[in-house]
């Protein structure tokens, strides 16, 4: 009888630190052995809380970083609408020469506006750099630009393999991008850059020379912009003096980003700058035509220049509605997530979570049985073989 009583009492104490274990933690289920049923399924339901909630913090990064895109070019509609105004001003036969001075300082302006507009970072992030996102991707062209560094002997100094070199040109619109290979010296870069220039990616004039430093530059005093990955060149900077005013180089790429926010949801992050303000209408090179035109155009070449600002707002308005769209998915994603949320919570605690009452409850009655047992064992251990003798 006394095994039978010793694991009484085990069960009512275990059943009694479960029931208290139960009040404290408000859980029904608090081991695996307590429901394992109800403990497999809350394994799986936590996994999916864990995937939703890596989801929801990808949607608010996602939502803050295209509400910055999304003011950017807002700002560079209302540059574009005053370039128009200011061209259309422009047109009129009538203004005077300090009119048409003054209308040129404003539409430079604007341009300058864009410029900074198209270099909008958030949190380090250059939002239309496509991957290239640490530097600005616009820059101002220059005819020469010199590497940092100051140990290339001559032409034949070798250049690392697997780096990048990439030549902006202002004049063709062209980029040209040279990747060395083992073996590759500056004189295999020089050559590269004529086969280019042959090809028309890259405008007459431009060439490569060496002088302790590297200095790629374009005689006929064409704009460009250089970036290198080569630690021989170290970073090409643009000479002082020889940029170009009013003219421009994107040195971004066209990599188009994109970010998981649901099981069977991606979104695209980013619009290019290439495919934003150069490519199409080309928002920048519009500004700089009106520019140009205001320089030293008739008032024909102005209105000319005029309407191609404004088709490039329209081309700009374009581009935007499949991101707004991306902005509205995102919303009506943040919101399922939050539903998806509350349901999984619910499902939790549905699970392996209990009442207050029903956990009192229980308390009660494990502790009513464990009295009872214990008085029971009272009475029955004591008894031995020396006292049913007696």
């Amino acid at each position: 009888m006394i095994p039978d009583v010793q694991f009484e009492m085990q069960q009512s104490q275990q059943a009694l630190s479960s029931a208290l274990q139960q009040v404290s933690t408000g859980l029904r289920v608090n081991q695996l052995s307590d429901d394992p049923n109800a403990s497999a399924a809350m394994v799986t339901s936590l996994a999916t809380s864990a995937n939703v909630d890596q989801y929801t913090k990808n949607v608010n990064a996602l939502q803050s970083q295209m509400q910055t895109v999304d003011s950017a070019l807002s700002a560079v509609v209302t540059s574009l609408n005053s370039a128009i105004t200011a061209g259309t001003s422009g047109a009129n036969g009538t203004n005077s020469s300090a009119n048409k001075a003054a209308i040129l300082t404003q539409v430079q302006g604007i341009l300058s506006n864009v410029i900074a507009q198209a270099n909008t970072s958030y949190q380090g992030v250059y939002v239309f750099g496509g991957s290239a996102s640490t530097t600005p991707p616009f820059v101002n062209a220059a005819t020469s630009f010199v590497s940092t560094q100051g140990s290339v002997g001559s032409l034949s100094t070798p250049l690392t393999a697997g780096s990048t070199t990439t030549i902006s040109d202002a004049g063709t619109g062209g980029e040209f991008v040279f990747k060395a290979k083992a073996g590759d010296t500056v004189s295999t870069l020089a050559t590269a850059m004529a086969a280019a220039v042959t090809a028309g990616t890259l405008s007459a004039g431009a060439n490569i020379s060496v002088s302790g430093a590297v200095t790629v530059s374009n005689t006929n005093n064409v704009g460009i912009a250089v970036s290198t990955t080569d630690p021989v060149f170290g970073s090409m900077t643009a000479t002082s003096g020889t940029e170009i005013q009013d003219s421009y180089l994107y040195v971004g790429n066209s990599t188009v980003n994109s970010a998981k926010v649901g099981d069977s949801l991606s979104v695209k992050t980013n619009l290019p700058g290439d495919q934003v303000f150069t490519s199409g209408a080309d928002v920048i090179g519009s500004l700089t035509g009106l520019i140009s035109a205001l320089k030293s155009g008739t008032t024909t070449q102005i209105g000319t220049a005029t309407t191609a600002v404004n088709t490039a707002l329209n081309y700009l308005s374009a581009q935007r509605v499949p991101f707004d769209n991306t902005i509205s998915q995102l919303n009506a994603q943040e919101s399922f997530l939050g539903q998806e949320t509350v349901t999984l919570s619910s499902q939790q605690t549905a699970l392996v979570g209990i009442s207050l009452a029903d956990a009192a409850t229980n308390l009660s009655q494990a502790q009513q049985t464990n009295s009872a047992v214990l008085a029971a064992a009272a009475k029955s251990i004591p008894m031995t073989l020396l006292d049913y003798l007696k």
